[in-house]
């Protein structure tokens, strides 16, 4: 007792991006369940003593049901659907080896509660009101977790998801909770948020539905393939199609986003869409029709559509490419997209796939070929400055264009730069050379 460290030392804080390999590894290593991910809006911390690791801790998504959870909370169906993300799941917290220390863990513990509410805020956009845990009950008792003050709720039924299913493995864990807040239960359970609660009931608005042109767009993409069998369909694929998109418009960014948004969706809503049936497809519906559709037909017939709302002339268009997060698998490459980007709005209004074999320099022609940028300004990164693309935006489009000039092009930059040094020798007397490492920019129109 008397080597006992000073736990009012102890740090408990979200990992810095450079420390995710070392918390990934601990955790694979050291915690009897490994570490696949975290599902949903994740947090990840570290606690430390004296200025070495000694905790680890992770926080996702609520788990989808609990029995004993959603009767303490008092949650039907409908409003665990609306208010699940307002939960935040303990899903690891592991002491790691050295780091035993009497009282260290519910230590921990308490100083993670106290400011993951807020952390959650800064980083996700919405606070938590509520933790929850499940404990392996053959393995551990629960200790550190009531000496926190955790509140024991029971013990689950032993089912866990597979897939579309559930399946019972007989081992039951305990269930704890912990309020972040007084009026937790009554908050998610309530009818209406608190006016100045920062949070959700769903991802998406319903106001931008009111004057939504729904109809031009459902006859836009009516003559979209069906990529189904016909026995058995109950949703058209163009219905299908228009509640995702106007959910994505809305600001739904999830396939269960998506399907939470449109249970909101009333009969005549539906009607709107073109559906005969009284409710609105699930989530499961809408996820394998947005799988199965031809995405360069999806996306020619909705970047016509959008271009013949918002006309492009006097508008500025951004030609840029990027690497889809999280389709990097293996040794496989990401997959990669060249963009126009109409700068105001950002609306995507094409897209083009460039392969690991070729760059964005070749399939920027593809990309606008089918856009109509009679009087547009395109403006591009370094990488596209090129002399080809440059005439055919003038001759051919009838657009301006205004194009970065970086070291990729030296013989360029250093004109534009003695240019710019030419412009201000003929008024004043010189007085330094632009810096080796500026930027120049190369722009040009379309002749009137």
């Amino acid at each position: 007792m008397e080597n006992q460290p000073n736990l009012g030392s102890v740090v408990v804080r979200p990992i810095c991006a450079d420390e995710a390999p070392r918390w990934v590894e601990c955790v694979q290593r050291y915690h009897y369940l490994g570490y696949r991910g975290i599902a949903g809006k994740a947090l990840r911390y570290v606690a430390t003593l004296e200025g070495r690791w000694v905790a680890l801790l992770a926080w996702g998504s609520a788990a989808f049901r609990c029995g004993v959870r959603d009767q303490y909370i008092g949650w039907d169906e409908e409003t665990r659907q609306k208010r699940l993300h307002l939960v935040a799941n303990n899903v690891r917290f592991l002491v790691l080896p050295g780091g035993q220390v009497k009282n260290l863990a519910s230590k921990v513990l308490s100083l993670n509660l106290r400011r993951l509410a807020g952390d959650y805020q800064k980083i996700h956009g919405y606070p938590v009101v509520l933790a929850e845990s499940f404990i392996d009950i053959s393995r551990y008792r629960g200790c550190c977790y009531r000496a926190a003050n955790w509140r024991y709720l029971g013990l689950t039924r032993g089912y866990a998801k597979h897939g579309a299913t559930w399946r019972h493995h007989g081992q039951p864990k305990a269930v704890y909770v912990y309020p972040l807040r007084p009026d937790c239960c009554e908050l998610l359970r309530g009818t209406l948020l608190p006016a100045d609660f920062n949070a959700f009931e769903r991802e998406g608005s319903m106001e931008m539905l009111k004057e939504f042109p729904i109809e031009g767009l459902m006859e836009q993409i009516l003559g979209l393939h069906d990529p189904r069998k016909r026995r058995g369909v109950r949703h058209p694929c163009a219905v299908l199609i228009g509640i995702a998109l106007c959910a994505v418009i809305c600001g739904a960014r999830s396939f269960q986003a998506i399907a939470d948004w449109a249970k909101g969706l009333r009969e005549q809503d539906l009607r709107r869409f073109g559906s005969r049936r009284e409710k609105p497809p699930s989530e499961a519906t809408l996820r394998r029709m947005l799988h199965a559709i031809d995405a360069q037909a999806f996306d020619a017939s909705i970047g016509a559509w959008l271009q013949a709302q918002k006309p492009l002339r006097n508008k500025g268009v951004a030609l840029d490419g990027k690497t889809l997060r999280g389709t990097r698998d293996g040794e496989r490459a990401g997959v990669h997209l060249l963009s126009a980007v109409i700068h105001k709005e950002g609306i995507v209004i094409a897209q083009q796939p460039v392969d690991s074999k070729t760059n964005e320099i070749t399939q920027v022609q593809p990309l606008i070929e089918g856009l109509d940028l009679q009087g547009a300004v395109i403006t591009t990164d370094a990488l596209l400055t090129q002399r080809e693309l440059a005439t055919h935006l003038v001759e051919s489009k009838g657009a301006d264009y205004l194009f970065t000039v970086k070291g990729n092009q030296p013989t360029l930059l250093e004109d534009l730069k003695l240019m710019e040094f030419e412009k201000k020798t003929a008024t004043t007397p010189p007085l330094t050379r632009p810096t080796e490492d500026s930027n120049g920019a190369a722009s040009g129109s379309a002749p009137s």
